[in-house]
């Protein structure tokens, strides 16, 4: 063969051919094959397996002297091709080695592994036999186990074919709602246009109730004071849907409690029928977990029947100035929900709902007086005479409510400014000064002025009570308890200064 003719080389990727017409005189640098390259194709296409590399390498470089090996023709049928399939097996060669050393490995791998379980295993139950129970103790394959005896009873019912619990809270408002009423307030507020000229209208208002006893005249509803403070007229609506006017028999505000009088007179025998006196238990031996039902007018849509727990006992709460020992519940008590009831599962009164923690990152905290310390006061209440105006009593001051920090500014303490006290009134016969501070009227805390009114004139007039005073005494504040005889009202009103306060 002459060994300067030209000749072709065709060299196949897996999947697709290529080629080159090339002299080796003007073949280009980037295109020229390396004698390695040539070499392993040469050694991979070999017609015999004993041929060796460097017979390879000489008919790659064109050096070789003996017969060049028969791997075929192209398509002019004198240039020789390679074909390529020979490289295909020696990848094929290479995979089963790897897949076979995987094999050895996780062979090997599980080998090491049992040996070391079984030889921990023997180890344990030689050194330690009473922990022989701790690796072992599968049961055989030809053991046999017998199931224990037991049978799945049903869930126990009651007569109307419900379960225990919704039963229970079904009960409790069957019970309870003939003694749970609405209340329904309208308040005066008296407001000055752009020209400072005074002019009233009317708000309404509402909450909730609970019949607690009542006397040869008149039903008691408990409620809380909040709901009826300020207000000039109450209707209160009973279970089976009547309204009826209401009076304030007696309040207190500190407690945050009241207690309203409903003509019996003006009811008839169906509704008397309907109605019922609520069963009033004892909130000290209440459990803190134990379910509670709270029943309410909810944001004045009538009887709302909300379920929760008993969340906590005895916490310190300040509301409105006040401060209260309350307990805790998760059972909703919205706005209007105010001088609810608060049941334990036996229908029994354990609080009088009041309030609740309003945040978007709060939820499911409400508060309600305790009816244990409830009872006494309410007791109280319920014995007051129910007086008109001409049968009030009358301290004869006039008082300014201030707010908070500027009792906190003068570090004064916390009651009602008295702005002026009248000429021979009982106040200025009884030595109350301007400027003094009335903090309690008897036992009863006073923050506001709208408390020491009602505190006052909850008395018949005639009636010798207790003032409770702060007064700066040599640059400091004293207290001071004076008795008071109060008057009759000349004017059938308490007047209220709007004079900026003197400094004592």
């Amino acid at each position: 063969m002459n060994t300067e003719q030209d000749v072709t080389y065709h060299f196949w990727a897996e999947g697709q051919t290529s080629s080159s017409d090339t002299s080796p005189e003007t073949a280009p640098a980037s295109d020229t094959k390396t004698p390695e390259a040539v070499t392993e194709t040469a050694t991979v296409h070999a017609a015999s397996a004993n041929e060796t590399a460097t017979e390879a390498a000489d008919f790659a470089t064109g050096s070789a002297t003996g017969p060049v090996p028969d791997s075929g023709t192209d398509a002019a049928g004198d240039a020789p091709f390679f074909d390529p399939a020979p490289k295909k097996v020696k990848k094929e060669h290479r995979r089963l080695k790897k897949f076979f050393a995987c094999v050895g490995l996780a062979v090997c791998f599980g080998l090491v592994a049992g040996g070391t379980f079984f030889g921990v295993k023997y180890a344990v139950s030689y050194f330690f036999p009473e922990q022989k129970a701790l690796v072992e103790d599968f049961p055989k394959k030809d053991e046999v186990h017998e199931r224990p005896d037991f049978s799945i009873a049903a869930t126990p019912t009651n007569d109307v074919g419900e379960t225990d619990a919704s039963e229970t809270v079904a009960s409790v408002v069957e019970q309870t709602m003939p003694a749970m009423v609405s209340i329904k307030t309208l308040t005066t507020i008296t407001s000055y246009n752009f020209f400072g000229q005074p002019f009233s209208e009317e708000s309404e208002g509402g909450g909730s109730g609970i019949i607690v006893g009542s006397n040869e005249n008149d039903l008691l509803i408990a409620t809380n004071y909040h709901v009826i403070e300020k207000t000039s007229s109450v209707q209160v609506i009973l279970a089976d849907g009547t309204s009826h006017a209401a009076t304030v028999k007696g309040s207190d505000a500190q407690s945050d409690l009241a207690i309203l009088a409903l003509p019996i007179s003006g009811l008839t025998q169906e509704t008397l029928d309907s109605i019922d006196v609520a069963v009033l238990g004892d909130s000290d031996s209440s459990r803190i977990g134990q379910m509670v039902v709270a029943i309410g007018n909810s944001l004045g849509h009538g009887p709302t029947v909300t379920v929760g727990y008993l969340s906590a006992k005895d916490r310190d709460v300040t509301i409105s100035g006040n401060d209260m020992v309350l307990l805790q519940t998760n059972a909703a008590i919205n706005e209007g929900n105010s001088g609810g009831a608060l049941l334990n599962t036996k229908g029994e009164v354990i609080g009088i709902n009041n309030a609740k923690l309003t945040s978007t990152e709060i939820e499911g905290i409400c508060f309600a007086i305790p009816i244990s310390k409830a009872i006494p006061i309410l007791d109280d209440l319920m014995t007051r005479e129910i007086l008109s105006e001409n049968e009030k009593g009358y301290l004869g001051v006039s008082v300014m409510e201030l707010e908070a920090d500027i009792f906190q500014y003068y570090g004064w303490p916390e009651g009602v400014y008295v702005s002026d006290v009248l000429k021979d009134s009982a106040a200025e016969k009884a030595g109350i000064y301007q400027g003094d501070i009335i903090t309690k009227v008897n036992d009863t805390k006073v923050t506001t002025p709208n408390q020491l009114i009602n505190a006052v004139t909850s008395n018949r007039y005639g009636t010798e009570i207790q003032i409770t005073v702060q007064r700066i005494i040599e640059g400091k504040f004293k207290e001071l308890t004076f008795h008071v005889t109060l008057q009759q009202n000349p004017e059938l009103a308490t007047q209220n200064s709007s004079e900026v306060p003197k400094l004592p």
